[in-house]
């Protein structure tokens, strides 16, 4: 193969060589395809430059722009955990469609694993962190940097390790939480690629359900099951030597480490049961509306615990004035609590109600006391 390259190169550069020499270079041309396997008589020079321009446009293709893959990922963590709420998913909550609006997107941006609080989140590639700590809606929450581009894990109670870290994968880098914008435990992970189209909807962010493949495992295990094959090879090899009858005693022994084995094989099977569980999507949306039910229901008894309790210490406030002054009326009222004319007036009626105070006169010239 390496002759036919110098034979057709060489017929491009017979016209060169035309041009600069007389005549008098014509018979060489005839001999240049056959000497570059024998040797280097005459046409040295001529086979020099034939021999550089393979190289370059063997090197022009590689040069063209590559394109971008994303390699297969590890998930964010370590068990069988649900996608509670998937990339693209719409809601009816309307606090959650306000919060898309207010994020400048058309549908969730990431994938939400149904992780409870503390559970070990993962890299799912190696990479180095840009970001660890808190994040705004994303509340504490860790970015890396890897070569193909960026992931994100939102929403978490801490962090396990700090802006500059080089993470490898199988590292735990936090423990999942609720933290920021979250309707209730989860982890929210996202990936963005290099060069991101910021105008596809989600700020760049892309489906990354295509891409996880591969389990994540604590590195601790994987070091153990590396150093037990090692330390079973030399017995083997010094039962072989021994001549006395005594060490059949023990060859026993020795032989029992080679049980340890199966749990080398037991250990990556793991992985493979670690298979992503997509539950149906009516089912997700049920138990996704449900804790924002339960969560809102709590923030609205919260605001209402916190009405009654200002309500009270605002009539507390009136009472001490009209003791104070023993006739008071509406302007009173909202020079003290710095409220409209109907609060002061539904404030006087509700001390009038319940007969702690009285009314007399109508209109502008009411007047409440004891």
């Amino acid at each position: 193969m390496a002759d036919d390259i110098p034979q057709d190169q060489m017929q491009t550069t017979e016209p060169t060589q035309q041009q600069a020499v007389p005549p008098a270079d014509q018979p060489p041309v005839e001999i240049p395809p056959e000497q570059p396997a024998p040797g280097q008589p005459q046409t040295t020079p001529t086979e020099i430059p034939t021999v550089e321009t393979p190289a370059t446009t063997e090197t022009i293709p590689p040069v063209s722009s590559p394109i971008l893959d994303i390699p297969a990922l590890h998930f964010p963590s370590s068990g069988n955990f649900a996608v509670t709420f998937a990339f693209g998913a719409q809601s009816d909550k309307e606090e959650i469609k306000k919060k898309f609006q207010e994020w400048g997107i058309v549908g969730h941006n990431g994938l939400d694993f149904g992780l409870t609080a503390g559970n070990q989140v993962f890299a799912c590639d190696v990479g180095k962190v840009i970001q660890s700590g808190n994040n705004g809606d994303f509340g504490t929450s860790i970015t890396i940097q890897h070569s193909w581009g960026q992931s994100i894990y939102g929403h978490l109670q801490e962090t396990k390790v700090n802006e500059g870290d080089d993470i490898s994968v199988n590292k735990v880098i936090g423990l999942s939480g609720s933290s920021g914008v979250a309707f209730g435990e989860h982890l929210h992970f996202a990936i963005k690629p290099n060069n991101p189209d910021q105008n596809n909807g989600y700020l760049g962010f892309i489906d990354p359900a295509s891409y996880l493949s591969l389990p994540s495992q604590k590195e601790e295990p994987k070091q153990e099951t590396m150093e037990t094959p090692s330390i079973q090879t030399p017995p083997v090899e010094e039962q072989k030597p021994s001549e006395e009858t005594k060490p059949s005693e023990t060859t026993q022994p020795v032989q029992e480490p080679a049980e340890p084995e199966p749990t080398i094989n037991i250990e990556p099977e793991k992985p493979t049961e670690q298979p992503q569980v997509i539950i149906d999507q009516t089912e997700i949306q049920k138990q996704v509306e449900e804790r924002l039910k339960t969560e809102l229901d709590a923030r609205r008894l919260k605001a209402n615990e916190a009405r009654q309790t200002k309500r009270e210490e605002n009539l507390m406030k009136i009472e001490k004035l009209i003791e104070e002054k023993k006739q008071i009326n509406n302007d009173d009222v909202r020079e003290l609590l710095h409220v409209s004319q109907s609060a002061a007036t539904n404030y006087l009626q509700i001390l009038v109600d319940r007969g702690t105070i009285k009314k007399e006169g109508k209109g502008k010239a009411t007047t409440y006391h004891l």
